[in-house]
């Protein structure tokens, strides 16, 4: 392997495709701008603005030269809706695995290990997310084996590791609530692991965290541009 191709991180986004029904189901009864409720098909639009500015945040990453990204799919990497989201097209796409979570997650992150040495996974669920989050991830793992990104909700917005993960890093983690930090920040000294955390952000997953986007974005529109204006068409 490259010197070059080692200093650079695999960069795993968690993505689906943007259907109504499936995308972003909790936000569907959010109201928009106008006090109307989103709907499914509003909250898919919602999403695919989300995947947008994931994908370009994680683009300047890749610039920058930190990370090789590529988008790992809940779904059909080639589906119609997904490949029409700005920077879908041109990157590479791997299927997620059909298992729980914490599998994919740690499914993602060896493979990133096996191919560039140090790995990171980002959902898709926090578009105002900074690249220098994302930045100073990846210069983490040039010291510790886990690092983590904590969300405002007790869960995390980003994970990356350096060693092949153990089993027991994600086990009993209860992964979409309040425990999910702590459930894996156990996990990890279970197995050993040396663990940076990254300055913590917020996700997008609930009704409060929508007013929280619509507050940040009103005065950032520039932290997640595709977002700010979904919002506004909403």
């Amino acid at each position: 392997m490259s010197g070059a191709a080692r200093a650079r991180a695999a960069l795993a986004v968690f993505g689906r495709a943007p259907a109504s029904g499936t995308a972003k189901t909790r936000l569907a009864g959010a109201t928009g701008a106008g006090g109307v409720a989103l709907g499914p098909e509003g909250a898919a639009r919602l999403y695919a603005a989300f995947l947008t500015d994931t994908l370009a945040t994680a683009a300047r990453v890749a610039a920058a030269g930190h990370a090789d990204v590529a988008l790992w799919v809940a779904g059909a990497p080639d589906d119609a809706l997904l490949c029409a989201v700005p920077g879908v097209a041109e990157l590479p796409r791997v299927a997620q695995p059909e298992v729980d979570l914490g599998a994919r997650m740690r499914a993602a992150l060896d493979a990133g290990v096996a191919s560039h040495g140090r790995a990171l996974v980002v959902g898709s669920d926090a578009p105002t997310l900074p690249a220098e989050i994302l930045v100073a991830a990846c210069e983490a793992l040039a010291h510790a084996d886990l690092v983590l990104g904590p969300a405002a909700d007790g869960g995390y917005v980003l994970v990356g590791s350096r060693v092949p993960l153990p089993l027991e890093v994600f086990a009993g983690a209860r992964f979409s609530t309040r425990h999910a930090l702590t459930d894996t920040l156990v996990g990890a000294r279970r197995a050993g692991l040396s663990v940076a955390c990254v300055a913590p952000w917020y996700d997008v997953d609930t009704p409060d965290d929508l007013r929280l986007l619509r507050l940040h974005l009103a005065l950032a529109p520039e932290a997640a541009p595709h977002t700010a204006r979904a919002l506004g068409a909403l």
